[in-house]
């Protein structure tokens, strides 16, 4: 018999509206993780190394542990000011050296952090082009559609 009873009710308790993208909220990581202390502390060793000349160094330190899905922004504005701090510290001719240097996943950090600086910081895009041809060069167009569709900010 191809007749199949339509009477069931049971898909109607699935509560459609929990999957509406307007409700949808990122899972917040622990905050212990990458709070204001380890950024702070991040941030200091940073500087360490800049004051040591060691840029590359002080790049992987950077990107190392970003607070990402940390709820405090004010904590997310101290590690975006590490990185750019550092990225400003690079002479142009060192950039391809230093990017050359970073794996996969630390070039999706840094492509996240300089479409931050594209949208935040304006008056240092320039710069930050220089940055974005060579991490580009790297990570091919892969790495610029995995943080345009990447929801959890830095």
């Amino acid at each position: 018999e191809a007749v199949v009873s339509t009477q069931s009710t049971g898909f109607r308790t699935v509560d459609v509206d929990a999957y509406d993208e307007d409700n949808y909220e990122d899972d917040a990581r622990d905050t212990g993780d990458s709070g204001a202390a380890e950024v702070t502390e991040r941030a200091n060793q940073v500087r360490g190394l800049l004051n040591q000349l060691k840029t590359k160094e002080a790049l992987k330190m950077a990107l190392k542990n970003p607070p990402v899905g940390n709820k405090d922004a004010s904590v997310k504005e101290q590690n975006y000011e590490t990185v750019v701090s550092v990225l400003k510290s690079f002479k142009a001719a060192d950039i391809d050296a230093a990017v050359a240097d970073l794996d996969m996943v630390e070039i999706d950090i840094l492509m996240k952090y300089l479409y931050k600086g594209f949208t935040c910081s304006p008056d240092k895009a320039a710069s930050l082009l220089q940055w974005h041809e060579k991490v580009v060069a790297k990570g091919g167009l892969g790495s610029i559609v995995r943080v345009m569709v990447d929801r959890k900010g830095i």
